[in-house]
Formats: structure tokens, sequence, C-alpha cells
């Protein structure tokens, strides 16, 4: 299970003190903090080394860098910048003495390792090698290409951080807003391997190359432990990860290549690097505590013998945004690891410091490749970023000082020795050299010569790294038979045997006997040991390599192994194993659906059944979905039903009309009998899709009756909706004038052709709330007989034109009908910009904003929620539909100004808009989220909407952004100096309420606009819920974001038990580094009800209460009313307190209470809140 992060409800703390910023090289080496015995020193700075952007090292210990003096823009070709650099230390006093030139006028360089003869480079679009065969350390000619098609739409999240792996394969990352395909140069288009996230590697020698592992977000380093476990840092996205050969990982955007993944592996870490509960980015800059922010870059496992042994093993990673070096402790847990939080084990205390990667080389010690630049967030403008700068530390414990040795020049004994040491630089510089002499040995069974005996057999009885690095170098060398791997699968060290797991399927293999098999594919021997293995092997390790080597194991040989893994019961809570069992088993389903399905009824690990039921039902047609039904019909238990018809729901979500299949009618009720409320709700849905006229009539029933629960009114209004049940229309127009379902109704007449929708949307529009008013405006936007409508009302002044946002014009220009594409360019003076008007625009708005008064961060934020929150995530508060803008470089004006005012210059493909229109002459703008042969799934400004393939006339792919042109357009001047202020705020800030947001106040779905303890607080039947179970150590506090000054607000509370404690703040604020908040307190609970109170302060102010009128453990009628310094509060109808009181804040938040102490559960619902009210007490009789 995902684990739960220790610091993500810590409230971000002050903004971080960095000591320094822009200092000299040896200024910044003295300016670092680090534990005792270690001591940092230059090994090489500007102007010898500029923009370092990847290192390794050779076998004499050399440093290899490359400088990426082309990023952040690929130049034309022949017009690269990039370096490749050799730096030595021939006098051995720890700086680098000699500097060679060994390649420039390279391009957009990224990665670089050492090897065979010559140098690796990444520089995107290609992966190249310069060969240098008799290492005089200049290039034998050309540059060869190994491959090409790889992306650099985003130049800082290319092919990357190159490094050999225990099993003779070059390793790198891939980040996820550049696409790739990648092959051989002239492979066409549809053999080529798509990577957009993840881990590749490539071999040496076969020149073949595959994805390891896909997802994570923009990973920049990586390392392999003393057992091979690769572990990979992340950006933005937690950011540790296990990484396992075919895992598929949580992506920071973008849906994975196989459709049929369904849910994928998290991060291993417990905790988080940035502060607070409100996401990645929300404490930029106030992070210290928690290790300094989400941006990172460089990961090493310390594996050296020189430093302290405490820290070998550990993972450290390189911490952008806190110029730190963090430690994350692996613990063993299961079939993987807990990453915990370490102490930090280095600060550069300077601002500028930007570390990129790391190594330790031969002595043990550690290099640093700092880019120092000022500027610290990827920026596509090369003007952002100071070219003179560039430094190389190394860390050193104590003065471990050995002479540098070649060791390509030792003889083969001593390499075979140094290939089993425990310092990881010498073996796995040893390992490649033996491998290179190996790949170089003529056709004689291809193994080297001279593997000593003795050296062979320490893998009988040595420790299991050391066995394990005979293991990697006797395949690497390609002397491992057969028989050897075979044998070592019994053995007890769980990672040899695993490791010979994976070894055996590498690739096809001619064994003894001279069976031969094919890619992948397993001998007889080995298949039967795979599956015994699978049975009875205690280890999870051994059975995660056995479900990752499956995906490269034929599929008929799957199915016994399959079957024996996900018969393990004790596995269901491990962190990897019940998806990689999934990812094995899922294409089974395409070989033979009814085993696949029989396989599935019997497995013990969570969600495989429900996954499985999904796979089939995608096979299309009628048979795999009655022979489902079959299957549920033999089902005599609710918790496998349960797994079935979540399955087939997800399966059958969007579609319409399906054909009921055979047995339904039975099921529908057997299932309605079952005392499971999931059970019961699922079925209903399902007859709904299958077109079951009884389903279909009991949710009219229940859409239409006021009394049902508003969950189970909104339920049945989704399902009707997404069946397009005409008779639903009339309902759902009346349901326009019902607060609880507006929203839902609004969103949901869009999806019918009904004449009369228009004119009911419009005269109920004066009532809306901000966001009701969106979502009849884009329903009004969806069709161009509802947008003739629109027109008249923004002309008649019922709908204000300012409420037309950029992005609902580009809907009605995407109606494409030529008499509205007129009547928005009258109405909204609406025209195409060239670049150099768009250059004009930036300029004016620029003027615009440095001419008149600075904006009010505030108010900017009310700005931001009416025309970007539906969006965007900044800070704690927004939508998922475009990227999450905390962390972009807000800070710098020309940077906001052109993604605001030209969001098309450059587009992530995530973010690129899809315009459908359906057979019924509906239009909707949006993101593909998902799409399969059944349905599609767009990302809407307001919703989500799926739609089934039927519908859909055309989806045209638009190369614009989801992000409108002319967003600002609408704007007076002083509301563009307001949000740009906002954009630009360091930190969050309250939103003041205003009319219009107060009826947003608490939409009676979920805890939008309030944050909170996600244990504590909740939303049921459209109540707002705190409950403790067991009590609790301190306050909990359910804060509002709304800023508050003169309101009233009235409410209902309910309190049990009646002894307990509650309470509401007004006026308030939360205090830093602590959960508990300052301000007036509106009391609840025996003895304290309707008194107010300072929290944090001077406790009880006003002693009358209204214990006399509450209604114990049942619901009170509670109204606060506060103007100016005047506080009243009134249970009831009775007035309780009566407060002047010139010493009280006059503004702040509103939160609710549950208090500290033993167990507690707190009901609020009917928030009614009014701002700057007249000043009497509606509720008072």
């Amino acid at each position: 299970s995902e684990p739960e992060f220790e610091n993500a409800l810590t409230p971000p703390p002050p903004a971080d003190v960095v000591k320094y910023a822009g200092l000299a090289p040896e200024e910044a080496a003295k300016a670092i903090t680090l534990p005792e015995g270690f001591r940092a020193t230059v090994f090489a700075s500007e102007p010898d080394v500029v923009q370092p952007i990847a290192f390794t090292i050779d076998a004499r210990g050399r440093l290899w860098v490359a400088e990426g003096l082309t990023y952040p823009i690929r130049a034309e070709a022949g017009q690269g910048k990039d370096r490749i650099l050799i730096f030595e230390d021939t006098d051995n006093d720890g700086k680098s003495d000699k500097k060679t030139v060994f390649a420039e006028g390279l391009n957009l360089v990224s990665g670089i390792e050492v090897g065979f003869g010559g140098v690796w480079v990444g520089a995107a679009p290609l992966l190249m090698f310069i060969p240098d065969k008799n290492a005089d350390d200049k290039p034998d000619g050309d540059a060869q290409v190994l491959l090409d098609g790889w992306g650099f739409e985003d130049t800082h999240e290319t092919l990357n951080t190159f490094a050999w792996g225990p099993d003779g394969w070059l390793y790198g990352c891939h980040g996820v807003f550049t696409h790739s395909a990648v092959g051989k140069p002239g492979t066409p288009v549809d053999q080529r391997t798509r990577i957009n996230a993840g881990i590749w590697r490539y071999h040496p020698t076969k020149h073949t190359f595959e994805v390891f592992a896909e997802g994570t977000s923009n990973p920049w380093g990586f390392d392999f432990d003393a057992r091979g476990q690769l572990f990979a840092e992340a950006c933005v996205i937690p950011h540790l990860w296990h990484i396992i050969q075919g895992a598929r990982y949580q992506r920071q955007a973008g849906a994975h290549f196989n459709p049929f993944v369904f849910d994928d592996i998290k991060q291993v870490a417990d905790h988080v690097h940035y502060a607070g509960g409100a996401g990645p980015h929300a404490a930029n800059g106030r992070s210290d505590a928690a290790g300094g922010g989400h941006a990172h870059a460089g990961l090493m496992i310390y594996n050296g013998t020189s430093w302290p042994a405490p820290y070998r093993g550990q993972i450290f990673i390189g911490n952008i945004h806190g110029q730190r070096i963090n430690v994350d402790v692996p613990e063993r847990k299961g079939s993987g690891f807990i990453g915990r939080h370490g102490a930090d084990f280095l600060n550069f205390n300077d601002k500028w410091s930007q570390v990129i990667n790391f190594r330790a080389g031969p002595d043990g010690n550690v290099y640093f490749i700092d880019w120092y630049d000022a500027e610290q967030c990827h920026v596509p403008n090369p003007a952002a970023h100071d070219r003179g700068n560039g430094r190389i530390f190394k860390v050193s414990y104590g003065d471990n000082r050995p002479p540098a040795q070649d060791l390509a020049a030792l003889p083969l004994d001593e390499l075979f020795d140094l290939a089993i040491q425990d310092d990881e630089f010498l073996a796995r510089t040893a390992r490649r050299l033996l491998q290179e002499k190996g790949a170089a040995t003529p056709a004689t069974g291809n193994k080297l010569p001279l593997v000593p005996a003795e050296w062979r057999a320490k893998i009988d009885d040595a420790p299991e790294p050391v066995a394990l690095r005979v293991l990697w170098t006797e395949h690497v060398i390609g002397s491992l038979s057969v028989e050897r791997c075979e044998a070592l699968l019994a053995d007890k060290r769980e990672y040899l045997a695993a490791w010979a797991i994976q070894l055996l399927t590498e690739g096809g293999q001619v064994l003894p006997s001279g069976e031969r098999t094919g890619a992948g594919e397993l001998s007889k021997s080995a298949l039967s040991r795979f599956v015994r293995l699978a049975k009875s092997s205690p280890s999870p390790v051994v059975r995660l390599y056995l479900a990752a080597a499956l995906q490269r194991v034929p599929l008929e040989q799957r199915w016994d192994v399959v079957a024996s893994l996900v018969a393990h019961s004790e596995d269901a809570s491990d962190h990897n194993l019940p998806l990689m069992y999934w990812y094995a088993a899922e294409p089974l389903a395409t070989v033979d659906a009814g085993r696949a399905m029989e396989l599935a009824l019997d497995a013990k690990t969570p969600n495989f059944l429900s996954f499985m039921v999904r796979r089939i039902a995608a096979l299309g047609g009628e048979a795999p979905v009655a022979a489902l039904v079959t299957s549920l019909n033999k089902v005599d238990d609710d918790a496998r039903r349960l797994e079935v018809l979540r399955g087939l729901t997800a399966a059958l979500a969007g579609q319409r009309g399906v054909p009921m299949p055979a047995g339904w009618q039975a099921a529908e009720v057997k299932l309605a009998d079952s005392k499971h409320e999931e059970v019961r709700a699922l079925a209903k849905g399902l007859s709904v899709t299958f077109g079951s006229s009884g389903a279909m009539e009991q949710m009219r029933k229940v859409l239409a009756d006021a009394k049902a629960p508003a969950a189970d009114r909104a339920a049945a209004a989704e399902a009707l909706v997404a069946a397009r049940d005409e008779s639903a229309v009339p309902v759902l127009q009346q349901l326009l004038s019902d607060k609880a379902l507006r929203g839902a109704s609004l969103r949901g007449l869009a999806a019918f052709d009904d004449p009369k929708t228009p004119t009911l949307i419009l005269k109920a529009y004066k009532g809306l709330t901000v966001s009701e008013r969106r979502d009849a405006l884009n329903t009004l936007a969806s069709r161009p007989s509802f947008a003739q409508h629109l027109f008249k009302a923004v002309q008649d002044k019922v709908v204000p034109a300012s409420d037309v946002t950029a992005d609902l014009v580009r809907q009605l220009r995407n109606l494409a009908d030529p008499e509205i594409d007129a009547r928005v360019a009258d109405a909204f003076n609406v025209q195409r910009q060239s670049p150099e008007e768009k250059l004009k625009l930036i300029a004016a708005v620029r003027q615009t904003l440095t001419a008149g008064p600075a904006g009010d961060p505030q108010r900017g934020r009310e700005v931001y929620a009416r025309t970007c929150q539906q969006c965007h995530v900044l800070f704690d508060a927004g939508g998922d539909v475009g990227p999450n803008i905390t962390g972009a470089n807000r800070g710098d004006l020309e940077y906001l100004l052109l993604n605001i005012l030209d969001p098309n210059a450059v587009i992530p493909v995530e973010y690129r808009t899809t315009v459908v229109q359906t057979k019924d002459g509906r239009v909707l703008t949006g993101i593909v989220a998902k799409q399969d042969d059944n349905a599609l799934t767009l990302k809407a400004a307001n919703e989500t909407v799926v739609l089934p393939r039927g519908d859909i006339r055309r989806a045209k792919d638009q190369e614009i952004s989801m992000m409108p042109e002319g967003l600002l357009d609408a704007l007076p001047d002083a509301e563009k100096r307001d949000l740009i202020a906002y954009l630009q705020s360091p930190k969050q800030v309250p939103l003041p309420a205003t009319p219009e947001n107060a009826k947003t106040f608490f939409n009676g779905k979920d805890l939008t606009g309030w944050w909170g303890h996600p244990d504590v607080w909740k939303v049921e039947n459209g109540e707002l819920v705190g409950k403790s179970e067991k009590g609790l150590p301190n306050n909990e506090f359910l804060k509002s974001n709304l800023q508050v000054k003169d309101f009233r607000l009235t409410f209902k509370v309910k309190l049990v038990p009646n002894n307990a404690n509650s309470g509401c703040q007004i006026r308030s604020v939360p205090l830093e580094n602590s959960p508990e908040m300052k301000g007036y307190q509106c009391d609840m609970g025996e003895g304290w009800w309707g008194k107010i109170y300072e929290e944090s302060g001077r406790g009880l102010l006003t002693e009358t209460g209204g214990d006399d009128v509450v209604k114990k453990e049942d619901w009170n009628t509670y109204e606060i009313l506060a103007i100016g310094h005047r506080v009243k509060t009134a249970i009831n109808g009775k007035l309780c307190s009566d407060l002047d009181d010139p010493k009280g804040d006059l503004q702040g938040v509103i939160a609710v209470q549950v208090h500290s102490g033993g167990p507690t559960e707190v009901r609020f619902k009917g928030f009614e809140l009014e701002i700057d009210p007249k000043p009497e007490m509606k509720t008072v009789k």
C-alpha cells in the first residue's frame, strides 16, 4: 500500500533563509556544511568548466564532463556549442591540473558514459558513439548514430544520466513531457519503441534497445545498490522510486502506452521533501525543514569503502531548490523497500548551487557537478541562464589519497579480483573492462579465456553481494552457462535466485540438449522450476522477479506461473506484487478469456479479478460480456461479486445501448438482495447501461424524489445522462432551482438538444454561483442552437460580457458555424494575431502593469479563481486540466506574460486541445485523458466527460494549448495588475470573501475550498463531518480558504457526545509550525454552547451560553454575526453572546474544530454565508 508521508500535514513553515548566492568557487566550497570528518574542495571550476550537465569517471579516475551550452534550445545542425572535456589530477592533490577537450560542436548533450573503445553521448534526437579505440583522447572519426528519434520538445526532459548496469547494459533516464520514438536510423515509425517517461537500456555489443520501466516524471538520476536494485529520483511527484523491470509507475502527466495498466506503482519513500499537504509546489522556498523542496537531480547509493560504514548503502539525492543533498535510508519491506527520511548529508548554503549529478571515484570519495546559476527552473530562453559558471566539487572523508592507476592496464587475474571487491567503482569498472575483453574475444563460444576456477567457485558460498558480482561478471563476459543459471534458481540467497531468473529471460539461447529457445522463451526445465518457485518460494523478492520475467516470456508459458503467484494471499498488501502480477497476466485475456477469468476468480491479490474483468470486457463484442455475467452468476460471495461489478462498470463506462447479456436479468434479481450497498448500487448502474426498463424507471423516481438523499439523486442524474434518457430532461430542468443538484443538472443538460434548456438556464442565471455560471455558459456554448440564446443574453445584459471568458470564446469558435463565428468576432472583438503583434501586445500589457499602482495579491487571488483556477493548481487550489503552475518561473514577469498572452508558443503534447463533435451536434473542447476502442474520456474545463465512440462524429487534435489566447482581454487594468501580483506571489495569500464566492463556501460534495487532516474530516450525505474514533492528541481544524471581514454565518450542527467539544473559528489565522489557530471561536459542547472564546489568546470572552436550548446529540441551528468589533452568537433562536471587542481581529478565515481529547463526532450542514450583512440577527425570535 502507498506509504503515508510523515510531513504531509505540517503547515508550511516560514520562508527559507539561504545564507549566500553568487559565491566564487573557493568561497562556495568553504560555505558547504558537512558532517564531522568530511571536507569539500574545488576540483575544477569556471572558466575551465561551465554549465556541466553530465559526467562520468573512466578507468584512470579521470572525469569526462559534458558542458551544456546549447541548452535550453537545440541549435541548427552544425551550430551546437556543447563540449566534452576530460579533467585529470596528475599530482594527486585533489584538484584537476590537466584539461583536455575531447569533442566540441555537439548539440544539446544530456548524457555521457565511457567504455567499449569510445564515448556514449546522448544529444536528442540522437544516441551516439564517438570512437576512441586507441584511447588517445581524440575521436577516431565522426560520431556514429546508434539510435535516433529521441524527442526534445522539452529540452530538460530528454535522455539523460547514463550508467552501466550490473547486467552489462547502458542505462539512462527519460522525462515525461518529451515524446520519443526510438530506433536505429531508418527504422519505420511503426517499428520504433516509444518512451516518454521512465528508464531505458541499450546493449553495447548486441545493439538492442528497450524500455526497462515506464513512468515517474522527469528522472535525472539513478543508481544500483550492492544487490543490483535500481533506485531513481524524480521531480514534482514524490521523489524516490524502486525501479523494477517491466513495472509501470505513477506519472506526472499523460497516460501509459498500454491502456490496460489500470493502476501503477507509487514511490517507496515514506516522506516527501516539501512541506505542507497542499502539493509539491505549494511550499517552494519554505521547505527547509522537510528537505528543501520537490525538485531533484542526481542520485547515488554510496557503495565505496572510504566513508564511514553508516553511509554505505544509503541513497543520496540532489535537491535543487534546497541546494543540498538529501539522504533516504532504504529499509527492506516485502518485495521492495521503504525509503526512510535521513538527515541531509550536506548543504551548499548557496542559492545558486544546482547539483546535477554525483559519483564516487576510485578513492571512494565523491565528485559533484554543479550547474551553478541564479535561475533554478527550466526556462526556454537562453538569456535566462548564466553561461559563465560551473563547478566540480569533491567531498572527501579523512585524507585518503591513493595514487591513481589505470585499471584498463591491469592483468586479467587482477581485474577478476577487483570485480568482486566491495568498492563499487572498482568492481563496476573491472566488470565493464572484462565485458569489453569478452566482447573482443574471437568466436570460441564467446567466452573469455582464463576465468579462474577458484574465482568462479566463490558464487557457491560467498556472501550474497560477492556471489552476485561473480554472477554478473560471468554473464557479461559470456561464460555463464544455462545449467549454472538454472541451478541458482534454488539458491537460498534470494537476490541470487532472483537475478538468475532475470538473466535466464534476457534473450533466446541454444541449450546443450540442442533445444533452441526464442526471445524470452524458457526451456522446459526452467519453466518447471519457475512454476515450483511461484508456488513455494518463501521469498517475495523471488516472486517479484518471476512476475517481471514473465513479461518477457511467451504467453503460453505464463499460465501456471501466474496462477501460482496470485494464489499468495500474503502478497495482498505488498507494495509491488499485486500490480506486477497483473502486468504479467494482462495479455492472457487475449489468448483464452475463459481460462483467464477462471484464473482471476481464484486470485488472492487485490484488484486482479476486477482488472481481468475490465480486460476481458475490452475485447469487444457481446460474447465477452455475456461470459463475464455467467461467471458473476456463479459467484456466491459479495467480495468477489464486488470485484466483478467494479470491473464491468469501469469497462463499460461511457458506453450506451450495450445489449443486455444473457443471464443479466437473473443476476439483477440476485444482486438486488445483496446486503452490500455498493453491490446493489453497481448492479443498478449496469442495469441502466444494459437498458433495463425497470432500472431506468427506478432511477427516474429517485431523481424526481425531493426527499431522497442528494447523493442518490446525483448518482441517478449521472446514470440517466450517461444513458441519454430523454425523459430525464424535464426533471433536470426543474432541478435548476435545486441548490444541491443545480451544478449536475447544468452539466447534464448539455448532453441533450432540448430547445427549452437555454431559456431555463438563462432564467436562473442571476442566482447561480460562480462555478454554476461556468457550467451554465459551457452548456450554452456546447451547441449552435444554444449559442444563439447566449449571444442574445449578452446583448440584453442578462449575462455580463465579462463572464464570457477567453476559453468560452474559443469554444464558441470551435462550433465551426459561420454565423456564430461572425457573431463572436462582432461581440468579443476576436482577431488572430501575428507573432509581431503578440510582441506588441506583451509590451502593451507590460506597460499597463508597471504604469499603475501595484497589484494586490489577495484581490488577485479572487481574479485567479474566476479566470484560471478551473484548470490550474496554484499552491493549494485549482483544477488538474492544465499543469500545476506553482513551481513555474512565476517570479519572472516576461515568463508570465509570454505564457499568458502567447500560450501556444510551447505546448506539451499532454496539454494540447482536442475538439470533439458528437452526432447530435454537441461540440466539446478538452484534453484527451484516456481512450480505447469503446470510449473517449475528455477532460474539459468544467467536467470530465466519457463519450461512447459510437456517439462521436469526429475528434480533431489541435496544435494549440488548452489555455486560450485573450485571457486578459476582458479584465480591467486594475484586475490585470492584481492577477499578476498573485501569480508572482511566493506564497499563498487569503482569498477575500465576496457575495459571489460566499455561495460556494461549502459545496456539499467534497472538501473543495477547505483544508485539514483527511483522516479527521470528510463529507457524508451533504454533511461536513469531523470524527475522531479514538480521540486526538491536539485540536484539528478544517479551514476555509475564504478570508472574511463583516459577515453572517448560519448552519446546523450536531455534536456527539454532547460533553465533547467543538467550535467554529472566525476571523482567525492558522499558527505557523503548529496545528493550532488563533482567533475567535464560537464554542460548542456542554457548558460552552454559544460562548465566545479566543483560541491561542485571551481565553473565554463571554460568560452567557445556550445550553438550555440545545438539543443534545441532535441538530441545532447556529448563527454568527460579525460586524466591525461586534460579534454575536445565537443557538436555536436564542441570543447567546453579544461581544463588543475593540481588541479583536477584524478579518481572518473561518474554520471548524474537533477538540483534542476523547472520541468525538461533529456534523455540520446547511451553511449560509452572507457578506456585509444587515446588523440584525436573522434567527433570533
